[in-house]
């Protein structure tokens, strides 16, 4: 099953379900004492424990029994996957927040070229920053904000990443001997397809791929062949070909969408690198 809550029998008092919140569902029950059977679960799940005394909790794990006494605020994390039979001795009102285990992979690997990524187990805990999100989105389930998705997201987002930062083991992919990953160019391209005409700095890319601009600077260049700024001249000459191609963009439409200094400038690296000015180019393609 995807959610721990498909196996209780009691409807939920709050519910996000219909909501249909990107990577996250919340709900609240109210259950009485009962023993839930071994069960398999594929997302994640964070608990937010409110009793009225004491909680006793027993999980079996293989052979042993591991027991817990839960108080009001408490929390576990339970990532997805086999669990054992769990009882528990008296009623409760707890938050139930399960996180698409995808979702908060995907979130996980922006930004990082990752050999793997796993959330921690972690049977009893404090985390007041936690709860409060949790609280937060559990009111949020029950009244929409103002503010609608925006604030929802934002506060699904600080939650995955305060559970990526605290509770997340992972290993950093190492790049070949001298050479920078295939997710680290894909993500320069990336950046320049979306700054079209912005100044690109060395420190902007050394900081994409996560490196000091030494290091980037070096590894760039025994991985492309070229240093950064002739790739990124190259790109925006590459880009300028495409756009030229389509008969309506001016020269210097180009030149400012492509964030050139000026038309002149332009017409004199487009010369340089494709042999002919951009006007003689378009002209061409035109015929």
């Amino acid at each position: 099953m995807h959610y721990v809550s498909e196996s209780f029998e009691a409807p939920p008092l709050v519910t996000s379900a219909p909501l249909t919140w990107p990577g996250l569902r919340v709900e609240q029950y109210h259950l009485s004492a009962m023993a839930l059977p071994a069960h398999y679960h594929r997302h994640h799940l964070v608990m937010l424990y409110q009793v009225e005394a004491p909680l006793v909790v027993q999980r079996r794990n293989g052979t042993r029994v591991q027991q817990e006494i839960y108080q009001t605020g408490d929390l576990g994390i339970y990532p997805g996957g086999e669990y054992g039979k769990i009882t528990w001795t008296a009623s409760s009102c707890n938050t139930y927040l399960t996180v698409d285990d995808h979702y908060l992979e995907r979130l996980a690997r922006q930004g990082l070229d990752l050999a793997y990524f796993a959330l921690q187990e972690r049977v009893k805990l404090a985390d007041p920053l936690l709860a409060q999100l949790g609280r937060q989105l559990l009111a949020v389930a029950s009244a929409p904000p103002a503010l609608g998705s925006l604030y929802t997201e934002s506060l699904i987002n600080a939650l995955c990443y305060h559970l990526i930062e605290h509770y997340g083991r992972y290993e950093r992919r190492l790049a070949p001997a001298g050479k920078l990953p295939a997710a680290v160019l894909a993500r320069l391209d990336a950046y320049l397809e979306a700054h079209l005409g912005d100044v690109i700095t060395l420190e902007i890319l050394a900081d994409l791929a996560n490196l000091s601009v030494f290091h980037f600077a070096r590894l760039f260049k025994q991985t492309t062949g070229m240093a950064p700024y002739h790739y990124v001249l190259s790109w925006k000459i590459k880009r300028a070909q495409q756009l030229l191609r389509l008969g309506g963009p001016s020269v210097t439409h180009v030149s400012e969408v492509l964030g050139f200094a000026s038309p002149a400038s332009f017409s004199a690296a487009f010369k340089r690198a494709t042999g002919q000015g951009p006007q003689a180019f378009q002209r061409a393609q035109g015929a």
